[in-house]
């Protein structure tokens, strides 16, 4: 591995919709150093395929990120190592499901 993706992202990202999985993708990529293009020979895809995901364009992930928004859900992504402790909140501080 290059030096460039040794990075470790230190801060954690709540993703409630397709946009925010896109941008939450290119925070990532962008810190580990990684272009786009060079993203999509990892990912043996075409660089219009990340720009697409990066962008939150439809894409079968960004349909699955939706269902959960739609079911009342958020996706927490945390860098590797990291621990997570996750808290129930009270029914009047909850935030209703995404439409």
């Amino acid at each position: 591995m290059s030096g460039s993706t040794d990075r470790v992202a230190t801060m954690w990202m709540r993703v409630t919709g397709s946009a925010g999985i896109g941008d939450a993708l290119q925070h990532v990529r962008r810190a580990a150093g990684v272009t786009q293009a060079e993203l999509a020979a990892r990912l043996d895809v075409t660089r219009t395929t990340v720009i697409d995901m990066e962008r939150g364009r439809p894409t079968a992930i960004a349909r699955l990120v939706d269902s959960f928004s739609t079911l009342g859900y958020d996706i927490v992504l945390v860098p590797r190592g990291a621990r997570v402790e996750v808290h129930e909140l009270p029914d009047d501080h909850r935030g209703a499901p995404a439409s």
